[in-house]
């Protein structure tokens, strides 16, 4: 009997203990589904915050809505079709009631602010509507060296300073040049030390336009003084931004050295400063060489140090000296920026680089205008007017002027400058008056050693007056001295622009090449043009040697050209020094995939392989080859 007991309390015991168990199971499982449950309705991307994005996408779908309503109807209610700033606004008003909106006409777009919901969109001319924005709130304007919620900066890659407002760009300006007023807990401090900011970050946190008042924290402030050289116009900010001399550009009397980010590091956007506007055409103030101060969004850099990258600019810069849209002169780098202002400059003018830097993945839009030159290596261009080392990048902007003119450089006196990888769309053009002014589609005059390959140019080249010569790749290439080396390499690159000139010599590829050195190389390789004039010749318009005594070297190879003869008129030229295996094609033979195929099977002497740096061909949507 007391077995059975025994037995039978062990059997409870084994079960309470069973029960226990499941019960603590229970209770981890249950903690562990209220962990979900509780990081599901909590969590960035819970039920709560979902629901929050999702109200948010909704408010902004329906902001559009009201937007894209308010536009049409504006623009229908004009005869022209046009937007003007008080229709849209009584349209806005209609949708949304009275006073729940404010438009603004800022130059080439309108901004509209929802004031409850503190975001703004804006609108172009054509009436489409852009992305929602934030309106940013800046607790320390005009101080770098604190971040928009109070944090201290230092300026190192970790903490560098920040921009987010114009206040904090005029006094960035400032501190570089060590003049002016920046302002600390609000006040206004005169500063008389400069900073070039060597070793330094700084970033650029949002986009800025000088034309609206969202992008300073108050534009109606003086406090900053007379900035645009004129006292007397009551200083507001955004009056000294866009009137007068307007902006005056980072490092205008001082040397900047630092590291300038335009790019977001967690969203990867690259924030734009839109309606930039800096007039310093008559500028007083002349340098050592008799021209005015450089200029552009930064003035003066450093070849060792400055390094400016991901930035988009807009507006209109005016200068007297070297003039850039990113840069006057001098930097070590300039990468992956885009510049859409007009430009009009003295001596040498780039849309990104007026003198001397390194450049990478940058694009130029704008109408680039040169004015004159100080010297003879004066030029402009659409990436940059004399320059160093360019790399993969465009121009659309139409270049002009009165002295050497270049879709990508303008003039080139380095012993070392490569130009690869990149294209002209822009109309190039030159009205003349010197034997020592060329226009090209890439290149307008190469004075020393210039390594061109993997470029293209489909603009127009027009060259009128008294030119050196007019090229779709490289207008004229001439020495510096008698004992200078004259090399001019153009590898694996193509024109299909129209190269039309009066009193000059032209070619499809060269307009032209020689005199005033000791020795005058050219080689090119796999190139082809389809260029309509033939007066000279379609691949090199003239070679000019100037005497017996010049060492001289022609090697065209693996090369085409549609009409006429490869080299036009020839001075003084030993044929035994002249290669010529250009070979003449129709454009018809030219669009085909076995002309394609043609250039694709190259081979530099003693290589089996297609040259592992050059751009390998497909054939383009319009017919012509073009790069893969």
């Amino acid at each position: 009997m007391n077995i059975k007991l025994n037995n039978k309390k062990d059997k409870i015991q084994s079960q309470r203990g069973v029960t226990l168990l499941v019960l603590v199971v229970t209770i981890i499982i249950l903690l562990i589904l209220a962990g979900i449950t509780i990081g599901a309705i909590t969590g960035e991307n819970g039920i709560i915050g979902n629901a929050g994005k999702a109200k948010e996408e909704a408010e902004i779908a329906n902001e559009k809505e009201i937007l894209e309503k308010a536009t049409v109807q504006a623009m229908g209610n004009n005869k022209y079709g046009n937007i003007e700033e008080g229709e849209l606004q009584e349209q806005l008003d209609k949708e949304t009631g009275e006073g729940k909106t404010e438009a603004t006409d800022i130059g080439n777009e309108f901004e509209v602010v929802f004031k409850e919901s503190n975001r703004y969109y804006t609108i172009d001319k054509d009436g489409n509507v852009g992305e929602a924005q934030d309106v940013i709130e800046d607790s320390n304007p005009g101080d770098i060296t604190v971040g928009r919620d109070g944090e201290t900066l230092d300026g190192s890659e970790e903490h560098p300073y920040e921009i987010w407002c114009i206040e904090d760009l005029v006094a960035f300006s400032n501190m570089v040049d060590g003049s002016g007023i920046i302002l600390e807990n609000g006040e206004p401090v005169e500063i008389t030390i400069p900073n070039n900011f060597s070793g330094k970050y700084i970033v650029l946190k949002a986009n800025l336009n000088f034309k609206s008042r969202l992008s300073y924290q108050n534009s109606e402030r003086t406090d900053f003084g007379d900035i645009n050289g004129n006292a007397n116009d009551g200083n507001t900010l955004m009056n000294e931004m866009t009137t007068g001399t307007g902006f005056k550009p980072i490092g205008l009397n001082n040397i900047f050295c630092g590291n300038f980010d335009g790019k977001d590091k967690e969203t990867e956007e690259i924030y734009r400063i839109s309606n930039i506007y800096i007039n310093y055409e008559n500028d007083t103030q002349l340098n050592g060489y008799g021209i005015g101060r450089s200029v552009g969004l930064f003035g003066t850099g450093q070849v060792q140090y400055t390094i400016i990258k991901n930035l988009e600019i807009s507006g209109e810069i005016k200068g007297a000296g070297h003039t850039g849209g990113i840069i006057g002169q001098y930097a070590n780098l300039i990468e992956n920026c885009t510049n859409y202002a007009n430009i009009t400059g003295y001596n040498m003018v780039g849309g990104i680089v007026g003198y001397s830097a390194q450049i990478t993945n940058c694009t130029n839009t704008g109408d680039i205008v040169i004015t004159g030159r100080r010297w003879g290596y004066g030029g402009a261009g659409g990436i940059i007017g004399n320059g160093d080392n360019v790399k993969n990048c465009i121009n659309k902007g139409d270049i002009s002027g009165n002295v050497t003119v270049g879709g990508i450089v303008g003039h080139n006196r380095s012993s070392d400058c490569k130009i690869d990888n990149c294209g002209n769309y822009g109309n190039v053009t030159l009205n003349g008056t010197s034997n020592q002014s060329a226009v090209g589609g890439i290149l307008g005059y190469n004075a020393q050693k210039v390594e061109i390959k993997n470029t293209y140019n489909q603009g127009s080249i027009l060259g009128n007056g008294t030119l050196a010569g007019s090229g779709g790749i490289v207008g004229a290439s001439k020495g510096t001295s008698n004992d200078s080396e004259l090399v001019l390499s153009i590898y694996n690159s193509f024109n299909i622009g129209e190269v039309i000139h009066e009193n000059s010599t032209a070619g499809g590829i060269v307009g032209n090449q020689g005199t005033i050195c000791e020795k005058n190389y050219i080689y090119i390789e796999n190139c082809w043009t389809v260029g309509k004039d033939t007066d000279y010749g379609s691949m090199i318009g003239t070679i000019n040697n100037g005497s017996e005594n010049i060492e001289m070297k022609v090697g065209i190879n693996h090369s085409y050209y549609t009409s006429g003869k490869s080299i036009g008129n020839m001075s003084k030229v030993d044929d035994e020094n002249i290669v010529d295996n250009a070979i003449q094609k129709t454009e018809n033979n030219i669009k085909t995939q076995e002309f394609v195929d043609l250039l694709n099977s190259y081979r530099k002497e003693g290589e089996q392989t297609y040259p592992t740096d050059w751009k390998k061909w497909k054939l383009g949507e319009e017919g012509y080859p073009e790069f893969e």
